[in-house]
């Protein structure tokens, strides 16, 4: 991105926050990192969305952590059109190379909710690609786009909890969730382990959301054995299943 705006994230950089924030993330993904807290990435990308935000991202050499984050967030609040914000996407998955650019830039692209369908279909290269962030990215996008959409623009609410008596209910049906499923009926192993927690992630939320058919899916998808215990745990993790669900899913030899 342009110089001017390296200086800017420069002087809002704070050495005690890059330090924490290098330690979650693996120096071979993070690049460069200036340590700029991501409300104030926020407020810039903003700021700059109101802006001409083409010619921001018209400078296409990243050198910093934050300027890739940065890069990302624009999109999330300026794209209005959604061939636009996909060919800019096109340009943009390729610079992810870890979770926390991932994570953070996937939650805040909403207008990708309105066109479900074109989104689906562009994500699908990159869910098979084989390659490890850019298949988290399509994983990501389901997770915090996917889930929890009903019909129109509508959207479905995680439960309050989850009992034994809920899991001998009815299957739930829901717009996207036959296709989440195809998508993590494989194994993620080649893909790599960022991959893999994502796969969790998304299993996870699925459980909080339609319980009784994700519950079927945790002992039929062809999932590896590493991201299936990885689902269970996270789901075990969460306050919404109630203590006998967790020790439910704990004794079930399955897993």
């Amino acid at each position: 991105m342009r110089e001017e705006i390296r200086e800017y994230l420069k002087t809002m950089s704070d050495a005690e926050y890059r330090k924490f924030s290098a330690s979650l993330i693996p120096a071979s993904g993070r690049g460069e990192m200036l340590g700029v807290r991501l409300p104030v990435l926020r407020d810039y990308a903003r700021k700059l969305s109101r802006g001409d935000w083409r010619w921001e991202l018209s400078f296409r050499e990243d050198i910093y952590f934050e300027e890739t984050m940065l890069r990302g967030m624009i999109l999330g609040y300026a794209c209005k059109d959604i061939e636009e914000l996909l060919g800019y996407l096109e340009d943009f998955i390729p610079r992810v190379r870890n979770w926390s650019v991932c994570d953070s830039v996937c939650s805040g692209l909403k207008l990708v909710q309105k066109y479900p369908e074109r989104v689906l279909e562009f994500l699908q290269p990159y869910l098979y690609s084989g390659e490890e962030f850019s298949t988290r990215v399509g994983l990501i996008m389901l997770l915090q786009h996917f889930v929890k959409l009903g019909q129109g623009e509508k959207r479905v609410s995680r439960l309050q909890k989850v009992t034994m008596e809920k899991l001998y209910g009815k299957e739930e049906e829901g717009p996207y969730l036959e296709s989440i499923l195809h998508v993590l009926d494989r194994s993620f192993v080649l893909e790599g382990y960022y991959a893999q927690m994502a796969a969790a992630w998304l299993l996870a939320e699925l459980f909080v959301v339609y319980p009784v058919r994700t519950l079927r899916a945790l002992g039929e998808l062809g999932l590896d054995d590493f991201t299936r215990k990885r689902a269970v745990q996270k789901i075990r993790e969460s306050q919404i299943p109630d203590r006998e669900v967790k020790d439910y899913l704990k004794n079930m030899k399955k897993f």
